[in-house]
């Protein structure tokens, strides 16, 4: 069997991002939340259940094509780049929105699909730069690059709002409260969104240094990229 380690990680982690996601969405009931898709966190998900799925199924198609076991990653700075997507996905989550849902709210925390895309998911792919993803190239890794992301997230948020009704359940135009314009006004918002720029860019050069510090040690690693 060409199988490593490495994809053998990654296909856990898919098989467990891909069942949070239909937990989400309905589907094991036979319905398609469209409504969902609204929120960061199914879309920093879909987004890494497609990116590793990719990964995970060229590094099988190589790895029968050479007739040994390989893998095969995206270019430092997009793994980079999916890392922290979906690290914010656990940090904004866990430290931020947790703490301010109220104990008679019909929300559901710690059910398995809360568990699956807010923390069980990030937590793997974090793991994944540390100890699988080819970062043996930091020159081309630029953090300051990977805020793109969730800028563009918050601009469909914006453009979402004018044209779109009120999420259902929710009673806002806005899937987050930090970035409610209506009900905090632009200034607070957009010095709400400066603040989490610079943190993330300040946790992508984290990850960097990461990346440069267990870059002589990552033994499933192949220095083969896509």
């Amino acid at each position: 069997m060409y199988i490593t380690i490495k994809n053998i990680f990654r296909l856990v982690l898919v098989i467990g991002c891909g069942w949070g996601i239909a937990l989400l969405l309905g589907l094991f009931e036979g319905r398609f939340e469209t409504g969902q898709l609204v929120f960061y966190t199914v879309l920093s998900n879909l987004l890494i259940f497609f990116a590793y799925l990719y990964l995970v199924i060229k590094s099988l198609i190589d790895s029968v094509s050479l007739k040994r076991a390989w893998s095969v990653d995206f270019s430092p700075n997009v793994m980079g780049a999916l890392t922290l997507v979906i690290v914010i996905t656990g940090l904004i989550y866990n430290f931020v929105l947790v703490p301010t849902i109220p104990d008679t709210s019909d929300y559901a925390v710690n059910t398995l699909s809360d568990i699956l895309v807010h923390t069980f998911t990030p937590i793997m792919v974090f793991v994944d730069w540390v100890l699988f993803a080819n970062t043996s190239d930091t020159k081309k890794i630029k953090p300051w690059t990977w805020a793109i992301l969730p800028l563009i997230y918050w601009l469909f948020t914006i453009i979402r709002a004018q044209i779109g009704g009120p999420i259902m359940g929710f009673g806002s135009y806005y899937p987050y409260f930090f970035i409610d314009a209506d009900q905090l006004g632009w200034g607070r918002v957009i010095l709400n969104v400066l603040i989490l720029v610079v943190i993330f860019i300040l946790f992508g050069y984290l990850m960097k240094l990461i990346a440069w510090i267990t870059n002589g040690f990552k033994p499933f690693t192949k220095r083969n990229l896509i």
